[in-house]
């Protein structure tokens, strides 16, 4: 389409070339032709005046002779001019055509200079990633996918950080079942693309084909890439999808249950809409099943009350939020029961049971445990620089009741 629109500006130009100079041509002509019948009718209607004169006896035939000689003589004499001067002007327009030239010939430079210019500084790349997009978006044959990864792989040749040549690349190897190449490039492509919501996308494929390849595990790297992609995007589809599921499969379906929402919210209607209202649903369903159980096991187990405060001049959001874990003492490093909240909602009491476990593992499964408060600035349980955060002694919880008093203070460096 673009290289029609081209040429018919093309076209256009070069009429703005052709029609002055074939105008021009044609008015010289007619010009002379004008003149010179004007003329042979005045000498025409000249000796018709003679001869009335000389049958009237008005003139005699000598001066008849002699006067439509001199007729005959300025009709030749203006011919004769005309002719010299239609040379004076073919050489004079020969003059001018030679400078029609120069326009002619700049216009048919034009063409080739044009298209030189625009594959050394047009946007032709562009445009051809936007046909392999067209393309990769509607196909699902993987014999097309095939040539698309082919014809991306040449983009690629000439410019390696092409980061949506490659994030096209990796729609195209999913097609073709490629899942561990397509993830490869996906992480490629994310560090070419500089949009914050760019990234987000292609970053999220990313996360979701290595939690998918690591048997829907989260592993650090998953992890890693989630973190990444909640600083850049928070409502991120793909890894909310992703903290969803695991939060079923971990059982934490009051977690699940907030993850699916935030995905209904930026799903449109559909199928795919009512098939997150159905997990939801399921969720629920789950939830006031487990509660009954929790609330057995939190009744036989140890309780802990954490008093919890945050100390004065830490300046901090509101929303930040809090992560309460109580641990193993030199035990595997994962919670044995948390519990989530934000700083508006300081000072405050929490109670961790039995009910709070995040794993399989619970609070009586250890002997000497220790808890940990974090107020943190990723918004993430990993903690990072920039956190703060404060945690006790290990103590022996005897599977009874506890009381601690905890106030959020100290830097992470």
């Amino acid at each position: 389409m673009f290289w029609y629109f081209a040429i018919a500006l093309l076209a256009l130009a070069a009429l703005f070339v052709v029609v002055p100079t074939w105008r021009f041509h044609r008015d010289s002509a007619d010009d002379r032709s004008r003149r010179e019948q004007a003329n042979l009718l005045i000498f025409k209607e000249r000796v018709a005046e003679l001869e009335r004169e000389l049958e009237a006896g008005l003139l005699e035939s000598e001066n008849f002779d002699a006067l439509k000689a001199e007729l005959e003589r300025s009709l030749l004499s203006d011919v004769t001019q005309q002719g010299e001067s239609s040379s004076s002007q073919n050489s004079s327009e020969a003059g001018v055509k030679k400078s029609r030239l120069v326009p002619i010939i700049m216009f048919l430079l034009a063409i080739p200079v044009s298209v030189l210019f625009y594959q050394q500084w047009g946007f032709s790349d562009e445009l051809e990633l936007a046909e392999l997009f067209e393309r990769t978006s509607t196909n699902q044959d993987p014999e097309v996918a095939r040539e698309l990864v082919y014809s991306i792989g040449e983009i690629l040749e000439h410019d390696p950080e092409n980061g949506w040549a490659l994030y096209f690349l990796g729609q195209n190897l999913i097609t073709l079942g490629e899942f561990p190449l397509a993830s490869s490039a996906f992480e490629r492509a994310s560090q070419f693309i500089e949009q914050p919501q760019d990234q987000a996308v292609v970053l999220g494929q990313h996360a979701f084909l290595e939690y998918m390849l690591a048997g829907q595990e989260i592993t650090e790297k998953v992890e890693e890439v989630i973190d990444r992609i909640q600083r850049l995007e928070p409502n991120q589809v793909l890894a909310l999808q992703i903290l969803g599921m695991d939060a079923e499969k971990q059982q934490d379906y009051q977690s699940a249950i907030t993850y699916w929402r935030r995905v209904l919210q930026l799903t449109p209607q559909g199928d795919d809409a009512n098939a997150i209202r159905e997990r939801i649903s399921i969720a629920q369903q789950a939830l006031a099943t487990s509660s009954n159980s929790r609330d057995r096991d939190a009744a036989a187990g140890p309780r802990i009350d954490v008093e919890l405060s945050i100390a004065e001049g830490i300046d901090l959001p509101a929303d930040t939020r809090v992560f309460v874990s109580a641990l193993e003492e030199g035990g595997r490093g994962q919670p044995l029961a948390a519990q989530v909240l934000t700083l508006g909602e300081l000072p405050t009491t929490i109670r961790l049971t039995n009910a709070d476990a995040v794993g399989p593992f619970n609070l009586s499964s250890a002997e000497m445990v220790y808890v940990v408060a974090t107020a943190s600035s990723t918004g993430t349980a990993n903690v990072s620089s920039g956190d703060y955060q404060t945690r006790t002694e290990a103590f022996a919880h005897l599977n009874t009741h506890a009381i601690l008093q905890l106030e959020i203070k100290d830097l992470v460096p």
